[in-house]
């Protein structure tokens, strides 16, 4: 699949794709990224025509996701967004080459509510953590 460059901040490698095709983008690990990202995964969602209310709350859970990962995993590597569209839902992959850090518990009051907030947003979220880094993988099953 061709790669293009865009001019929008954070955003390298972006996947041109058409409505068949995996959403896939390599984000740098800044806050700034963050907008550009909702943006196309919205511009994504809306090709595979998911609904309105679920394509809210993957964008949520991916920008929350991602977030952790810019501000926890002390990566400075690009961080990967995946997604695809299967017949029984989406699956989105965010991937970091950082190392987990054990959430505190009880998190502090004005933090540490992102995990509890994507599992809320999807109908399932997974964490896989290693050495090589974690891999946060969300599905929601019904998207239209």
């Amino acid at each position: 699949m061709p790669h293009t460059h865009t001019r929008r901040f954070g955003i390298r490698h972006e996947r041109a794709g058409d409505a068949s095709a995996r959403f896939e983008q390599d984000v740098d690990p800044t806050i700034a990224a963050l907008a550009p990202l909702r943006h196309a995964l919205a511009t994504w969602l809306e090709s595979r025509e998911v609904g309105e209310r679920a394509r809210h709350a993957v964008i949520l859970a991916t920008h929350e996701a991602v977030a952790n990962a810019i501000q926890h995993s002390g990566t400075a590597a690009r961080i990967t967004v995946r997604a695809d569209a299967e017949p029984d839902g989406l699956t989105i992959e965010i991937t970091d080459g950082g190392a987990w850090r054990i959430p505190v518990i009880p998190p502090p009051i004005e933090r540490g509510r992102g995990l509890d907030l994507i599992r809320s947003l999807v109908t399932d979220a997974t964490i896989n953590t290693g050495a090589e880094g974690t891999t946060v993988r969300l599905h929601q099953r019904r998207y239209v």
